[in-house]
């Protein structure tokens, strides 16, 4: 597979649109921005980690770890596997070109109508569940390809005994769809190599045969495709507005400045797109906020550990 990052010395002083982060959020923006005509500079804090390059054995995946607890940071900042640890919660994370796709279990099933009875959605969502959000969720699983276990594929012990637990108990069995290629051809929809699954069962440490349909095998090079310029090991600090511009202060991660309290990086742009995540997203804007930009009294409240 081609690499679609660019080396950060690259970077222009400028863009139409900065999109931070590279996961289903950033993904997807970068690849309707790109087809819209917008310069669009994609930054991604973790490194381009190409099918092949995925930690293989339990050693391996042990060198890719990383930590981050109110008391310090341990391990590399660019490792994949980014775990949080703090007294409210703690949640696992993908820190890398494809952002926690590359690492999750490829589930992608719609939300259940009974979500949003919740009281708690704007009213301007629930008016828009049945065109905008209905025309999302189609996007999307044209882009991410999403289908039930084949009947061709052999059969799963997992799946031979839920599907006979169901018998006895209350409900109904079912296959889940997920975001993984079962099919033999040379490239997909967006012209990438891939292959069909191999039943390997890493699909959460990183899939080495380009058979998960990862962001980095659809959105992220169809961004490239048309035009979009995607960096790596940048890690967005804060935002800050000058006139009618943004400025993104970002530090290069790799290159040692990090282990100093080196000045940031900016890069300009007239859109921001903040799709860094959950946990990176408000971090970012804590931080945009502590470096005088205004922002709203509920940032970080109602607070969620799932994204």
């Amino acid at each position: 597979m081609t690499a679609i990052s660019i080396p950060l010395q690259d970077i222009r002083n400028s863009y139409d649109v900065v999109v931070i982060g590279s996961g289903y959020g950033g993904g997807i923006a970068a690849s309707r921005l790109a087809r819209a005509g917008k310069r669009v500079c994609l930054l991604e804090r973790g490194r381009e980690i190409r099918p092949g390059e995925y930690p293989d054995t339990a050693l391996e995946a042990a060198g890719e770890f990383q930590i981050d607890s109110p008391q310090k940071h341990v391990g590399s900042r660019t490792a994949l596997f980014d775990f949080r640890s703090n007294e409210d919660m703690n949640v696992l994370v993908g820190c890398g070109l494809g952002g926690t796709s590359l690492i999750n279990a490829n589930v992608s099933l719609r939300a259940d109508p009974r979500v949003f009875k919740d009281p708690c959605w704007p009213p301007e969502l629930i008016a828009d569940l049945g065109i905008r959000v209905e025309e999302g969720y189609h996007e999307a699983e044209r882009m991410l390809r999403p289908v039930t276990y084949p009947d061709h594929m052999p059969e799963l012990a997992k799946t031979k005994a839920q599907r006979k637990s169901a018998e006895i108990t209350p409900g109904e069995f079912s296959l889940t769809p997920i975001n993984v290629n079962f099919d033999e051809f040379p490239n997909n929809h967006v012209g990438v190599e891939q292959r069909p699954c191999t039943l390997c069962g890493d699909c959460v440490t990183g899939c080495n045969y380009s058979a998960k349909n990862t962001t980095l095998m659809n959105y992220l090079p169809d961004a490239w495709n048309h035009g979009a310029e995607i960096f790596c090991q940048a890690s967005v600090r804060y935002l800050e507005r000058s006139g009618d511009e943004w400025l993104v202060h970002y530090q290069a991660l790799g290159s040692g400045r990090e282990k100093f309290d080196a000045p940031t990086m900016t890069v300009r742009a007239a859109v921001v797109v903040l799709a860094a995540g959950t946990l990176g997203t408000s971090e970012i804007l804590l931080r945009s906020e502590k470096n005088g930009l205004t922002l709203s009294d509920q940032l970080g409240k109602r607070f969620t550990g799932n994204g």
